[in-house]
């Protein structure tokens, strides 16, 4: 059986799913219309990388979201996102783009990545330049609820680092991680009748 070509999410995943239902393991379908994927941008296929929030109309918080993202991206897992909106995704993912978000020239998120120059006041030079080249796009499987930060974000969070980015958000994932342990566990049990 043919895998269809092309890069597009709906693509892979229907190269997933056909694979399964023709009874291929999981993790076989998934490489295979990975590589599928790849071998059609090599071929100069376009491809389109995520960076934000993950939305998904499946319930449930399982890898089954074939994407791209640009290599040094870091994810923070669902669970982190649904915390810091006090068990509500949507609003663990505002948190997140408010936290996670470089700030533009006047201190809010401007929502491009990088920074073209173009909103400086004054013709002021940039903070931040592009670096150029192609970006890497690295396949990945994600869950619904879960937070894509751009290789720009890490680099930002790290002082101008990236290994250091990835550290920070390292243990920011295990520091929150442990208080919402905490707050579970303090929680009073069910009531009973």
């Amino acid at each position: 059986m043919p895998l269809k070509p092309g890069s597009s999410q709906e693509t892979v995943s229907s190269n997933i799913s056909e694979m399964v239902h023709a009874g291929h393991p999981q993790d076989q379908a998934v490489a295979a219309a990975l590589r599928t994927a790849r071998e059609g941008m090599k071929r100069g296929g376009g491809i389109k990388v995520h960076s934000g929030p993950i939305h998904s109309t499946v319930a449930g918080r399982t890898d089954h979201l074939p994407m791209h993202v640009s290599s040094g991206s870091y994810v923070i897992p669902a669970d982190i996102i649904s915390a810091m909106g006090e068990g509500n995704s949507m609003a663990g993912f505002k948190v997140a783009k408010s936290i996670f978000s470089i700030p533009g020239p006047y201190g809010k998120s401007t929502g491009k990545m990088p920074y073209d120059g173009s909103e400086m006041p004054y013709g002021q030079p940039s903070p931040r330049k592009a670096k150029g080249g192609e970006v890497d796009a690295v396949p990945i499987v994600a869950a619904g609820g879960e937070y894509v930060i751009s290789p720009e974000e890490v680099e930002h969070i790290g002082g101008g680092s990236m290994d250091h980015g990835h550290k920070v958000l390292d243990a920011f994932v295990k520091k929150m991680r442990k208080k919402t342990i905490q707050t579970l566990q303090s929680l009073p049990g069910p009531k009973k009748d």
